[in-house]
């Protein structure tokens, strides 16, 4: 064995797995874990979680003051922003492959802005808002069908795996 450290790594060749060991740390390529493809298949959909409970703790001289405004019901942009939380929802269920139902993850996105909404009640100048959270679910639905329709029409595949 040559001076330095060896790198073992799972190697798949053959359709088996291989315990491999390489001195090389970049030919010690690695089979993502089922743990590490659920992070990734989840991040987007956490991020923008994310985002949208930073937007929901600005009060509204904060959102009045962004650089972008937008000339439209508030209602447009709930949706809107709902929209993408649905797409990244169906992303995250059709890339991490564990068989959770349509229903289920649609019920997530839900409780998501109506958690959302709960929590706006606490922030200065923001309230809780039935009809905001009825367009937060119209949002979640529409962009959850729409990532539905485009990944089937197109037949993309989602992080190298086809499952509808």
């Amino acid at each position: 064995m040559e001076g330095g450290a060896a790198y073992c790594f799972l190697n798949r060749s053959a359709g088996e797995l291989n315990l491999a060991v390489h001195h090389h740390p970049l030919k010690a390529r690695q089979i993502p874990t089922r743990v590490t493809r659920q992070l990734i298949a989840w991040a987007p959909t956490v991020a923008w979680m994310t985002v949208l409970f930073l937007l929901s703790s600005l009060s509204y001289s904060d959102l009045s003051s962004f650089p972008f405004s937008f000339p439209v019901n508030d209602k447009v942009i709930h949706v809107a922003l709902y929209s993408v939380l649905g797409a990244m929802l169906q992303y995250g269920r059709l890339s991490s492959k564990n068989g959770l139902a349509h229903w289920t993850v649609i019920a997530v996105g839900v409780l998501y802005g109506a958690s959302d909404e709960w929590h706006q009640s606490f922030v200065p100048g923001r309230d809780l808002s039935v009809a905001d959270l009825s367009a937060d679910a119209v949002g979640v639905l529409l962009g959850y069908a729409f990532a539905w329709w485009l990944l089937t029409t197109l037949d993309l595949r989602v992080l190298g795996h086809r499952q509808y």
